[in-house]
């Protein structure tokens, strides 16, 4: 690289950086007129070699969604949750404070309540306490938080509490009704693996706000990691999930599918109750009430399998008590209708994912090579794709008849956006309202490309693929680049990812491949892959490859890979059997050695 070549690169980068990335957005207390937004967003600082966090707060009219003032962005103070209460006029905040920087070991953790007029009402030692362990964040896997609705309640999720082993040669305390057995001090126990280290079993936890006690729901789930709960509408109990630890748990951030139960526990009553099969071969998550408390839906596939699944969104009539219902079924293959429902790829709902009449469910999901939002209308069963555009739409939130969204794709940088549901009631589209400057990346240009194996899966046999291509609109391309995504069940969606734009904006023409195997296609798609790694999807990837080139007339001399994690493993792959296409490859902790990574990897059934 000349030192042109390379003052242009840093150049652009830092160009590029300038855009910063959503990492949260929801409705503050909103009043009848008027409806306050607030965003976290991160934004990168490479001169320090970090990101900065910053929040920004947005008030809007919320009967036009048009933007009335927008506040300069303010440092973000870092805690582990800031969550509303129902009424909008409390919030609990959750820190941890370490007393001592040299004993990050004692860490404490602290529950602050402050009222809507400014003011912290009271702050609440929970460790001291001494009933768990560290409170979970939101990691995506078990943490939640959540107020009940006389907001003198909150649940959340810890780690549980350690009992401390003594010697074998000790004499037992008798003091204790049931001493712990001996000899298991240093005894090692998983933790729940990549992202999710030092959690090892959560339990819920119920605190009362007012007279400062802990309720630990643990009897019955000894052998249980539970998370993700919610209260139930009566404020008589909770809806938790509880994963089986057994036969392992490491790998559950890229490995979800893991088997468990719904389950409602009784505070009055102190009672536990499966809600779903508990000898069942299924992974359940993401329980979520409806406003009017008459029902209940969450999020449910096989267990076991492929790392990841196409769900089933779920019902249950919480009122009448009745059986689970299947509101949306597995889809096992993917239209070939675009604009088409393809699925729910999605682990998680959106905490608040109802309309307000509790007639409507909203999710984002993919969608081949992009993430739309749909809703589904409870009683026809009936589904409404509501964005228009190809990209990566996100629900992040939904208050009264406002959803809250953001959106990016290939050359736009992220933005937020607002729509209002009266218009799904009625039946009409709905129309979006930006609350940021809409932000185009010149010089680019994109498409999604369909491809037909040349060698059909003989179980699923009518399977595409396809690939999203990125060119540069002002300069003839320097190479081409071909990007295989990790997973190896997940997509490379339509979204705004500064790594492309850079390689793009240089001269390159890229190509993200979402092979046989990817989510957003049908089961069908995803189950192509299992036994077949190594062989269907290296198949796929260079079929693209010689499909492109031809197609857009590129250099067969300047092809060169580029992969992480299975994206890696497919990229050596691809240059040790085809070593006179491919010129380099760059390789990101790519699975190279199945030999050794067996004893190593989180999810060793790979």
């Amino acid at each position: 690289m000349s030192k042109q070549d390379e003052s242009e690169a840093i150049s652009l980068f830092k160009e590029l950086a300038k855009y910063p990335e959503v990492r949260s957005a929801k409705f503050l207390n909103s009043q009848k007129h008027y409806m306050n937004v607030e965003s976290v967003w991160t934004q990168r600082c490479l001169e320090k070699s970090e990101s900065h966090k910053f929040k920004r707060n947005c008030l809007i009219d919320a009967d036009t969604s048009e933007v009335i003032t927008r506040s300069n962005p303010q440092l973000h103070l870092e805690c582990d949750w800031h969550v509303i209460s129902p009424s909008g006029q409390k919030s609990v905040v959750i820190r941890k404070h370490i007393p001592d920087k040299t004993k990050p070991a004692e860490e404490k953790w602290y529950f602050e309540v402050w009222a809507s007029s400014g003011f912290c009402e009271k702050v609440i030692n929970v460790s001291a306490t001494e009933k768990h362990g560290a409170v979970y964040d939101d990691d995506g896997a078990f943490g939640s938080v959540a107020w009940n609705t006389a907001e003198d309640k909150i649940v959340y999720v810890a780690e549980k509490k350690k009992v401390e082993s003594g010697s074998y040669f000790a004499k037992p305390s008798k003091c204790q009704d049931n001493p712990p057995e001996p000899g298991m001090k240093f005894v090692s126990t998983e933790d729940w693996g990549e992202m999710l280290v030092d959690k090892k079993q959560p339990v819920v936890c119920v605190i009362d706000l007012n007279s400062e006690e802990v309720k630990v729901v643990e009897q019955g789930l000894e052998n249980m990691s539970c998370g993700q709960a919610v209260w139930c509408p009566d404020d008589k109990g909770v809806v938790f999930s509880a994963f089986f630890q057994e036969p392992f748990r490491l790998g559950m951030i890229y490995c979800p599918v893991r088997r468990s139960v719904l389950h409602h526990y009784n505070l009055e009553t102190d009672s536990l109750k499966p809600l779903t099969d508990e000898n069942g071969n299924i992974s359940v998550r993401s329980a979520r009430f409806s406003p009017d408390g008459s029902k209940l839906v969450y999020l449910e596939c096989k267990a076991g399998g492929p790392h990841c699944r196409t769900q089933k969104l779920m019902l249950i009539n919480w009122l009448e008590k009745e059986e689970c219902s299947v509101l949306i079924d597995i889809f096992e293959s993917a239209s070939s209708d675009y604009d088409g429902f393809h699925g729910i790829y999605s682990q998680n709902l959106t905490v608040n994912c109802w309309d307000s009449c509790s007639t409507h469910v909203i999710f984002s999901t993919s969608c081949k090579s992009a993430k739309h939002i749909f809703s589904v209308e409870l009683q026809t069963g009936s589904i409404t794709r509501l964005t228009d555009t190809p990209g990566c739409w996100l629900v992040r939130d939904i208050q009264g008849d406002q959803m809250l969204a953001s959106v990016s794709c290939i050359d736009m940088s992220p933005a937020l956006v607002v729509a209002s549901l009266k218009d799904l009631a009625k039946g009409m589209s709905l129309s979006w309202k930006y609350l940021d400057p809409v932000t185009r990346i010149p010089g680019i240009k994109w498409q999604f490309k369909s491809h037909v194996p040349r060698i059909p899966n003989p179980v699923y046999s009518s399977l595409t693929y396809e690939s999203i291509v990125l060119q540069p609109s002002n300069r003839t391309s320097k190479g081409f680049i071909l990007f295989p995504h990790g997973g190896p069940h997940s997509v490379f969606p339509a979204a705004y990812q500064i790594y492309f734009v850079s390689l793009v904006r240089l001269g390159f023409t890229v190509a993200l491949v979402n092979y046989r195997g990817s989510t957003g296609f049908g089961e069908a798609s995803i189950l192509s892959l299992v036994g077949n790694i190594g062989d269907a999807d290296v198949k796929d990837v260079h079929q693209c490859a010689e499909e492109i080139l031809e197609e857009f007339q590129l250099d067969k001399d300047r092809v060169v890979l580029l992969g992480g994690s299975h994206g890696g493993f497919l990229a050596a792959h691809l240059l040790g059997q085809y070593p006179d296409f491919y010129k380099a490859a760059v390789i990101r902790n790519g699975v190279t050695n199945l030999v050794t990574m067996i004893a190593l990897t989180d999810i060793p059934d790979w």
